[in-house]
């Protein structure tokens, strides 16, 4: 054979081999490969669900917490404007923090005011307050008295300072006086 034959057999021969190689790639690798790209686009859209799916977890919890310090919410707001008159409780709060800063109770007198309905077309669903007026007549310190207003500025059921008045026993220099003192309460009517 000679050589410029030899040549073109070889290269003839790396063109069969050439075009082997691509029939085996298109008819075997580039499916696989096919299947290996779906494979993951299935998998990068599962991952996509589950992080979908945890974040709505995420959320449901979320609410679910909310929901619950709103019942507390709700708890606490009824304490601080009761459903109803809850005369007894009213009583009960206003002579104990008397008690407790130091005053002592001589009587308590209590009077309901007229009842406040809602006012407007607007308000027709809300519900109107009652108001009860508390008089409290203690004697005790200043600094009881002092202590008594503080406690009810903070205590859970609102009390409005209506009135006070002060007079003082016995000579100028004691630290004993009378109090009068009048405050308003508030609930909701059913």
């Amino acid at each position: 054979m000679k050589a410029s034959t030899k040549r073109m057999f070889s290269i003839f021969l790396s063109a069969i081999f050439i075009i082997a190689a691509l029939v085996v790639f298109v008819n075997f690798v580039k499916p696989v490969y096919k299947t290996i790209t779906d494979k993951r686009s299935e998998v990068a859209s599962r991952e996509k669900d589950l992080a979908s799916i945890q974040t709505a977890i995420e959320q449901s919890k979320n609410n679910f917490a909310d929901y619950r310090s709103l019942s507390d919410f709700q708890k606490s707001i009824s304490l601080s404007l009761p459903q109803d008159q809850s005369l007894a409780s009213a009583i009960y709060q206003f002579s104990s923090l008397a008690l407790t800063s130091g005053l002592t109770v001589n009587s308590i007198n209590v009077s309901e005011l007229p009842f406040t309905p809602p006012s407007g077309e607007e308000n027709a669903l809300l519900k109107g307050t009652g108001t009860i007026n508390l008089n409290l007549k203690a004697t005790g310190s200043y600094e009881s008295l002092k202590n008594f207003l503080d406690k009810l500025e903070t205590n859970i059921r609102i009390f409005d300072l209506d009135s006070l008045k002060i007079d003082q026993i016995g000579e100028k220099s004691s630290d004993a006086f009378n109090f009068n003192i009048g405050v308003n309460t508030y609930y909701i009517s059913n």
